[in-house]
């Protein structure tokens, strides 16, 4: 029987891909989308390691243990398309994934600038910043961030919980900083919003 080189896959919307040790066979590109990679704890903690989008490759590395305390959850954040590698002939594309993995270790860097900060407010100011960069849509002075998402999954990508993501979306937008509505997220004012994250809480 013969071994598929690749396959081409529809993530919608929330939709994600679980990567234990036991099935970690692939090397994944993004064709269009984007996605958050988080390692999973056993003890419920997540680690969001990134925002991936279109041309970048998730490439998963266990420790070397049997049986690690942690899987890989791949989530969709939009309509997703991705073509998955197997390993075993990835040398096929080497120059192409060596190529798109350095543009892919950017995002990484991106989301441990995010998670440095140790103020809740402040991350989240900074994730917006890069969404707005990454995924913003420009309208007179306003950028629609042309993504859906929820309090949980705002909460996942920056260590967080929803309470504290309402709480703090609903002062930006008293500030008239930001609007929230239906999952969507429209920066008001992108100069007011980046100085703020240096005023206290």
């Amino acid at each position: 029987m013969s071994l598929k080189i690749c396959q081409i896959y529809k993530l919608n919307t929330e939709d994600s891909l679980i990567i234990h040790i036991s099935n970690n066979t692939n090397l994944y590109l993004i064709l269009e989308g984007a996605l958050i990679i988080s390692k999973v704890f056993t003890n419920q903690e997540i680690l969001t390691l990134g925002i991936l989008t279109s041309q970048d490759i998730v490439s998963i590395y266990f420790d070397d243990i049997s049986l690690p305390n942690y899987f890989y959850q791949v989530q969709a954040i939009s309509e997703t398309y991705i073509v998955s590698i197997n390993s075993n002939h990835a040398f096929f594309f080497q120059e192409m994934i060596g190529i798109q993995y350095k543009k892919t270790w950017i995002k990484y860097q991106t989301m441990i600038e995010i998670l440095v900060h140790k103020n809740i407010k402040n991350r989240l100011i900074h994730l917006l910043l890069v969404l707005s960069e990454t995924f913003g849509i420009t309208n007179s002075k306003q950028i629609y961030i042309n993504l859906t998402l929820s309090y949980y999954t705002i909460a996942i990508i920056i260590g967080s919980n929803r309470n504290t993501i309402g709480q703090i979306i609903n002062h930006l937008q008293k500030k008239k900083l930001i609007v929230y509505n239906n999952n969507q997220i429209i920066i008001l004012n992108l100069i007011k919003l980046s100085s703020y994250k240096y005023e206290p809480s």
